[in-house]
């Protein structure tokens, strides 16, 4: 004969029937509910004398039939008893609840979610800094935690397929099958992905032969050489914009211009020391002179610093495929995803590296690969829209849990036959009445991929492409989402690669004027009389330099987009076959 027992406990036993297997509370009703994601709930109806009494804080109920024994529920007592009606006949009884929370909840919950976070379903770019709570590490996965509610033991589940598949057959009361269109599925989710950090680079460079070459014969050379002395930049000075932490420019952190002699080309001439003739006229007599043509050697060592605030964001829509599309209402998402501050390694501290892109690296690309992730997750969750409520015999469904599929078969369901996941389900026990009230969650998608292997029920998710992933053109996420390349997307703004400026680079102009040529001819030309002394006008023109460096100073935020092309559709499982009209 079938009985009911319940067995007050401390928390921790361990459930033994040779122990536990005896009735200190005489219960009238026992109904234990359980929702997706949360653990269950037990509440029994008790006389008031006895739910009054000392009892335990913790209990098991357990069920004997012909089959053997099976433990329905471990919990604690939460809350105080409750009276339930006011009627004659129910006017000694009272409700107590109690929950399956086990005692060490949030241990268990600390330890998968540690235990969870691994790639390829897990970035801590996402969610590093953001309130800690373990549900955090699931926003890419097509799973939930799930409670036993006999054993207290946290499990995961996934969203479509349970760890085994109960097979009801035609087992349903009737009357009872219920079938519902719950919240529309989405038929595209778009993200905006964004990152933020400070591209940095710093160097130095001479750029005196750069200057050198500029002047005839490759040397700094001039007749004015006090003065070219006197303009050479010195240690310190700064050119450009202001030097500070946040801002870019250039420092002189080494300099020299030193005379030299020029080396010795003999009767070719090509180095020359000093002037031809040239006449002036002193105030009092004509005469021939020549002026010193001086030659340095030197350095101009320039400390360069680039700091450039950037944004990059990443557009792409990943779509979904239903046998609904197109008969309902279309649902669309969007998500705006700000990543964590980041460098360039992913290491979540801020600090760039010195590249102007950060998701056409390889580790911006697992973040795109992530979030195409996270709204394949959003889109999965939606998909799983037809919600089928019925009721069974208790004995069937005694020991269902929330990680499992079922499988029933019914005149009224499309096709005749369905698989969806337990999302809720009620076992209500009294003296007159022993139910199972279940309800699932159903995605009608648009591919059946339904393999037997023994009694086991599995159902997988595919993408539609119409063409095939080949070399760099595609890449796929660990979730089967088909993306095309998009590394040429470059950015155009700003400096690109600081860590590989050369002084070609840097230096982008070089001008003289008042070159030692040139003022050699213009003493020639302007030679007493037709001015009385030339050298005069050659020393108050002077050779002057005009460097043009490349430009550093950078904009509040330098801003890039990139669209990313994701190809097909991504599909649930086809766990009813829908015909037209069904909604």
């Amino acid at each position: 004969m079938a009985k009911l027992y319940c067995a007050w406990a401390k928390p921790g036993d361990a459930f033994d029937p040779a122990i536990h297997l005896r009735e200190d509370i005489k219960i009238f009703s026992l109904s234990i509910t359980q929702r997706e994601g949360e653990v269950a709930i037990a509440r029994i109806l008790v006389c008031q004398k006895e739910a009054m009494a000392d009892g335990g804080l913790w209990a098991f109920f357990s069920w004997q039939d012909d089959d053997g024994i099976t433990l329905l529920f471990s919990g604690k007592r939460v809350g105080f008893p409750r009276g339930i009606s006011k009627s004659v006949a129910l006017k000694d009884l009272t409700e107590i609840e109690f929950s399956a929370e086990p005692i060490d909840a949030q241990q268990q919950l600390g330890v998968m979610a540690e235990s969870l976070k691994v790639r390829p379903f897990y970035d801590d770019l996402f969610i590093l800094g953001r309130d800690q709570n373990p549900v955090n590490v699931l926003e890419a996965r097509t799973t939930l935690f799930c409670w036993d509610r006999a054993s207290g033991r946290l499990g995961l589940s996934d969203i479509f397929q349970g760890a085994r598949v109960r097979d009801l057959g035609s087992h349903i009361l009737s009357d009872s099958l219920k079938i519902s269109l719950g919240d529309v599925p989405l038929d595209s989710v778009s993200v905006e992905l964004s990152a933020e950090w400070i591209q940095c680079g710093q160097g130095d460079v001479n750029i005196y032969p750069r200057i050198a070459r500029a002047f005839p014969k490759g040397l700094v050379n001039t007749l004015t050489p006090k003065q070219m002395q006197n303009d050479w930049p010195k240690v310190g000075d700064k050119i450009g914009p202001a030097l500070s932490r946040k801002q870019s420019g250039y420092q002189v952190v080494a300099s020299s211009l030193r005379l030299m002699h020029p080396p010795s080309t003999g009767v070719l001439g090509i180095y020359p020391t000093v002037t031809p003739e040239v006449t002036v006229f002193d105030g009092r007599e004509k005469k021939a002179v020549r002026l010193r043509r001086s030659w340095f050697r030197g350095e101009l060592v320039l400390h360069w610093i680039y700091r450039q605030k950037r944004r990059e964001v990443v557009h792409f829509v990943v779509r979904q495929n239903t046998q609904l599309s197109g008969k309902i209402k279309a649902a669309h998402k969007t998500l705006k995803i700000g990543l964590q501050a980041i460098d360039q390694d992913g290491k979540g501290d801020g600090n760039g590296d010195g590249k102007a892109s950060f998701f056409i690296t390889d580790r911006g690309r697992q973040a795109v690969e992530h979030a195409m992730e996270v709204a394949r997750a959003h889109l999965a969750f939606s998909a799983r829209c037809i919600e089928v409520e019925f009721q069974v015999p208790f004995d069937r469904v005694k020991d269902i849990s929330l990680d499992e599929s079922v499988s029933i078969v019914a005149p009224q369901i499309p096709g005749g036959r369905l698989v969806g996941k337990v999302i809720d389900y009620r076992l209500g026990m009294a003296a007159d009445k022993m139910i199972g009230w279940i309800r699932l969650g159903v995605a009608p998608g648009v591919e059946n991929s339904v393999k037997e292997a023994g009694n086991l029920l599995e159902v997988g998710c595919y993408a539609e492409s119409d063409y095939s992933v080949d070399g760099d053109f595609c890449g796929v996420t660990p979730g089967g989402i088909v993306y095309e390349e998009y590394r040429n997307q470059q950015p155009t703004e700003g400096v690109l690669c600081p860590q590989n400026l050369t002084v070609h680079d840097i230096v982008e102009d070089v001008r003289v004027s008042g070159d030692a040529e040139e003022q050699t001819r213009f003493l020639v030309q302007n030679q007493y009389p037709v001015l009385d002394d030339a050298r005069a006008e050659v020393f108050r023109q002077p050779t002057a330099l005009d460097v043009r460096l490349k430009d550093l100073r950078t904009t509040d935020v330098a801003e890039h987009h990139i669209d990313v092309t994701v190809v097909g559709f991504w599909s649930a499982p086809q766990q009813i076959q829908l015909h037209h009209g069904t909604f």
